[in-house]
């Protein structure tokens, strides 16, 4: 397989913040036309489609973490519903060209700012800046983990609307399930509803559900 071939299993093993980099700078420009295109990828129409069933015209600044190329901003920005505006923010900075490259039906940019950030060290962000977090692809690799969510709260002001999706494998294995447990009966945030949505049209995971948490921090 090619450089700019991507490849799940790549995907699935990286182990740090560098091993991400490399794998998406190599990966930018051929995301979309092939993994994306090839196995018909979904998940990030149900992320959009989970935050926007809760999510109301207060609810923005809206934050796309991990906004890779912009999938989940193009999906949300084509919905009214959509509270503004819409920031991204990235690892790799490759991914942020492209999302950079995305416009609206009337032409405007998907994203009003786009921020490169690492979720394993302090987020480059003032505190409370965003009613509103959504997150499609980020944890799904073992590197990021709950605790990363330290950070997203603290960004996110108090009343924000999270939809965040998880890895299906990682969600309890990886302690999601028990940090969100651990949050609500702090008080942290409101108790999570997980809806499985499809990650996948085509492939040999075509029927593949990832789960997509949606609370509130309080």
């Amino acid at each position: 397989m090619g450089d700019g071939d991507f490849d799940l299993g790549d995907a699935y093993a990286v182990e740090t913040p560098d091993d991400n980099r490399d794998l998406y700078a190599r990966w930018a420009d051929t995301y979309e036309s092939g993994f994306i295109t090839d196995n018909a990828y979904r998940y990030h129409l149900g992320v959009a489609g989970a935050f926007l069933d809760e999510a109301g015209p207060d609810d923005g600044p809206v934050l796309d973490v991990g906004c890779g190329t912009g999938l989940v901003g193009e999906a949300l920005r084509a919905d009214p519903r959509c509270p503004s505006p819409l920031d991204g923010l990235d690892l790799s900075p490759e991914m942020i060209d492209q999302a950079r490259t995305k416009c609206t039906a009337s032409g405007d940019p998907t994203y009003a700012d786009l921020h490169v950030g690492d979720l394993t060290d302090v987020l480059p962000l003032a505190d409370g800046s965003y009613g509103a977090i959504t997150s499609c692809g980020t944890f799904t690799h073992g590197h990021v983990g709950p605790e990363a969510f330290d950070e997203l709260y603290r960004i996110a002001r108090p009343g924000a609307l999270f939809a965040i999706g998880i890895n299906p494998d990682h969600f309890t294995a990886h302690g999601f399930e028990a940090r969100f447990a651990a949050d609500v009966v702090a008080g942290t945030i409101t108790e999570p509803t997980v809806r499985r949505v499809a990650t996948y049209g085509a492939g040999p995971n075509v029927d593949l559900t990832s789960p997509v948490a949606v609370f509130r921090l309080c």
